[in-house]
């Protein structure tokens, strides 16, 4: 083709497809509605985790608010880390929210070379409250209380095994933590998450973990299936008061502090005006009579509502907490 004519060409092309830029830059620069599609709930864990309970409660209140489908997607592994990435691929416009915890947003990333998102990459909208955990034993170990568990592992042929929810997670370190503080000799058994954790305990697979003292785990308790030797938290539950503390089997376990937060949580570039009309979708839950009694029937201990900036004072702090609870176990650390 001669020059002047496949310049001539490719002049025309470029007049006619430009009106078709300016557009799509002015459909660009201006801010789609919200919500225009499906919400998307991402749990980092699987079915039946405390995140997907809490989840699956917001998910027909959500849907009434806003007048989309809200879908709930669980996808657990790696400590958390593979629904957070999931969720790191996806439009950073509101219409994809983590139901997170520290364990995958601030531990993974630092014990775990193959995470690429940071902790300060989100926003936390709301704090849905505080969970102690429990230590639990299988029904027929003999130990009724944390004094009778170190008199039997002092006694034991082998270890005893433990069980936790990947490298880096809280309750790794918990498990970490009570190896140090009482001079044992444990076997630390990794699972996906809480549920196929709790399982094995129940049916004797595994001798100890420490649970979320909320929802099933509280049944199973009640039950007999699994026996509870210390709550994690110097202080009984306020939720469970029956239930003994670690320290109260073993003063060695006077700074044995340890509780749990879950909380609702988008992409950092999230438009400020789409954070602000989750957050007051929030509030309004806050005033819901029933869904805090059902919050409570959980376990969990809600916290007062807080704006969106005392929501980001929060999250920062929580950050330094659990970057530093981890530096007291440089094993955890990502190499």
């Amino acid at each position: 083709m001669h020059p002047t004519r496949r310049h001539s060409l490719a002049a025309l092309a470029a007049t006619l497809a430009s009106p078709f830029v300016a557009t799509s830059a002015r459909a660009q620069a201006q801010p789609a509605a919200f919500p225009s599609r499906a919400i998307t709930l991402m749990v980092p864990w699987p079915a039946g985790a405390p995140s997907d309970a809490m989840a699956r409660r917001l998910q027909v209140p959500l849907q009434k608010a806003f007048g989309q489908p809200v879908l709930v997607e669980n996808l657990g592994g790696a400590g958390g880390s593979l629904g957070v990435a999931r969720l790191m691929q996806m439009p950073a416009d509101g219409h994809a929210m983590l139901v997170g915890t520290p364990t995958e947003l601030v531990l993974s990333p630092l014990t775990m070379p193959a995470v690429r998102y940071k902790a300060d990459d989100f926003s936390l909208l709301a704090s849905f409250g505080r969970v102690a955990y429990v230590l639990c034993c299988r029904a027929g170990l003999p130990a009724a209380n944390l004094a009778e568990l170190l008199r039997h592992a002092a006694s034991a042929d082998k270890p005893l095994s433990i069980g936790h929810i990947g490298p880096g997670s809280l309750i790794q370190l918990m498990s970490l933590d009570l190896q140090k503080t009482a001079k044992l000799s444990l076997t630390l058994v990794p699972y996906r998450g809480v549920p196929p954790m709790m399982q094995d305990v129940a049916a004797g697979q595994v001798d100890l973990c420490f649970l979320p003292l909320a929802g099933h785990t509280v049944t199973l308790l009640e039950q007999g299936r699994i026996r509870a030797l210390g709550v994690s938290t110097p202080r009984p539950s306020t939720m469970f008061p029956n239930f003994p503390t670690l320290v109260a089997g073993d003063k060695r376990f006077e700074r044995f502090d340890y509780d749990v937060w879950g909380g609702l949580l988008v992409r950092r570039e999230t438009p400020p005006e789409v954070q602000q009309r989750l957050h007051a979708w929030w509030l309004e839950m806050t005033r819901d009579a029933e869904f805090l009694a059902w919050s409570r029937s959980t376990g969990s201990d809600p916290v007062p509502a807080l704006s969106l900036a005392e929501a980001g004072r929060f999250y920062a702090r929580e950050v330094d907490r659990y970057s530093t609870l981890l530096r007291a176990f440089p094993e955890a650390l990502r190499g």
